[in-house]
């Protein structure tokens, strides 16, 4: 029997759902790299200070769309563990410039080889779909971040009336 519209937008809409809770399930494990052992979170700002040496901790909370806070919260941690230095910068002495240390910079290859293999093994499992399915995947994706992104903007607007 063949599925009608609404059914399938509800398949959608709960596929959606189960993604949502799975990607938070992993962000909320560590995770091994080399013989460090990260938060989702923690690996993700080694990668962006990998990427932009220098950045500041307010640039980081910007770039993330999370609080300087938690930001600043994940950074102490960092700092503590060996992998981000933290130095005065020269031209403002209230701004703190971040870079990775050795270790930091291993733990930095350690967290894209890690994701390449996660790509990996998501591409192969995708190898079935042709081009023009994937094409509507992303069509439909993108259809559904937008409302997503509205909800967002239509919480915010009520919270800060």
């Amino acid at each position: 029997m063949e599925k009608n519209r609404q059914e399938l937008l509800r398949e959608i809409w709960g596929a959606q759902d189960e993604a949502y809770e799975l990607m938070v399930e992993y962000d909320s494990l560590p995770h091994h790299y080399g013989d460090a052992i990260l938060y989702q979170a923690e690996g993700e700002i080694i990668d962006l200070i990998a990427v932009h040496p220098g950045v500041t901790t307010t640039e980081l909370a910007n770039i993330l769309k999370k609080t300087a806070s938690a930001c600043s919260q994940i950074v102490r941690k960092l700092r503590e563990k060996g992998f981000v230095e933290q130095t005065r910068n020269r031209e403002n002495n209230r701004i703190y410039n971040l870079t990775l240390t050795q270790a930091g910079m291993k733990i930095y290859q350690e967290h894209q080889a890690f994701t390449q293999n996660c790509q990996d093994i998501t591409f192969q499992l995708l190898e079935g779909f042709t081009e023009e399915e994937l094409e509507t995947h992303l069509r439909v994706q993108r259809k559904i971040n937008e409302a997503y992104h509205g909800d967002v903007k239509r919480s915010r607007e009520r919270f800060t009336r």
